[in-house]
């Protein structure tokens, strides 16, 4: 399989996780199913996202583990394990809005994830036992990924400047197209429409950094 991964397989019955943060083996866990529904993502584009992803094997070997799962028809269909590394990683790559509210949702099921383990450590015959130790390492380790999480939002979109470069090379682009300020409106929706399909966002304030040229290019040759 893609980067050497292994392989495990569920079974047909087993429930889905209710919870998009679960505990596995001790480990804080997610998997690309749950990202997929809580981005509004297609699950295929969230797997190619990961087959793609630009890391070292090493990294992705510990992180990103591919698995199966059936349909309502008995298909097996593949899956990708995340820990919480591999998260933060990969959401490096989704943009603005969407990212800041998963933000909320993933921090949130990581403070319930946390009630729930201390429950858990007052039942050493629980196979989800987890010593004092691992816990309070679990806990440290979610305060550092709430930071890299805040550096990754302000670093991921288009700053305000950028996005005043942006709005007025739109401006621009409407005013050259549409002589009547009549026909401006219209082609401002267009134009908006346009870009956001291209760019898969839902405001031209969610571009992208890395796509700020492009976009500038995008909006300078765009014809309604």
């Amino acid at each position: 399989m893609t980067n050497g991964l292994k392989v495990h397989s569920l079974a047909a019955n087993q429930e889905e996780s209710s919870h998009f943060v679960y505990v596995e083996n001790g480990q804080a866990m997610t998997d690309s199913r749950s990202i997929a529904d809580k981005f509004g993502k297609r699950h295929a584009d969230i797997l190619r996202s990961i087959k793609t992803i630009e890391c070292s094997p090493e990294f992705t070997e510990r992180n990103f583990a591919l698995s199966e799962y059936m349909d309502k028809s008995g298909r097996k269909n593949p899956y990708y394990k995340v820990t919480r590394d591999g998260f933060v990683f990969l959401i490096t790559g989704f943009t603005g809005r969407e990212a800041a509210r998963f933000k909320e949702d993933y921090i949130a099921a990581f403070n319930q994830m946390e009630i729930q383990l201390q429950a858990l450590a007052s039942a050493p015959a629980s196979p989800l036992f987890i010593s004092e130790e691992a816990f309070t390492q679990m806990k440290e380790r979610v305060q550092e990924v709430e930071q890299q999480l805040d550096h990754v939002f302000k670093e991921v979109t288009l700053k305000t400047v950028e996005q005043k470069r942006l709005h007025a090379a739109i401006g621009h682009r409407v005013i050259l197209l549409a002589n009547s300020p009549s026909r401006r409106p219209g082609v401002y929706r267009q134009l908006y429409r346009a870009i956001y399909t291209e760019f898969e966002v839902s405001s031209y304030r969610d571009i992208r950094k890395e796509d700020l040229e492009k976009a500038l290019h995008y909006v300078g040759a765009w014809r309604p």
